[in-house]
């Protein structure tokens, strides 16, 4: 592997990554949206949480879930 290649896959790496936390940023905002709207909408803390369980549970951990709840 040329110096080329090597700056080119290197810079590949790097949008990568950058897409990857671009998107947990928008996840972790998108979440704390939702936690206020269900918040003054009425919900209880745990319709709230069963709701971030559902859509979010794959994208972030319980502790994580109850986190964005506690913050919100």
């Amino acid at each position: 592997m040329d110096y080329e290649e090597k700056i080119l896959e290197r810079e590949q790496d790097a949008r990568e990554e950058g897409l990857v936390k671009g998107r947990e940023e928008g996840l972790k905002r998108g979440v704390k949206i939702l936690v206020s709207s269900l918040k003054r909408a009425g919900n209880t803390k745990q319709e709230i949480m069963h709701l971030l369980e559902q859509n979010y549970g794959s994208d972030f951990t319980d502790e994580q879930l109850e986190n964005f709840l506690k913050e919100s």
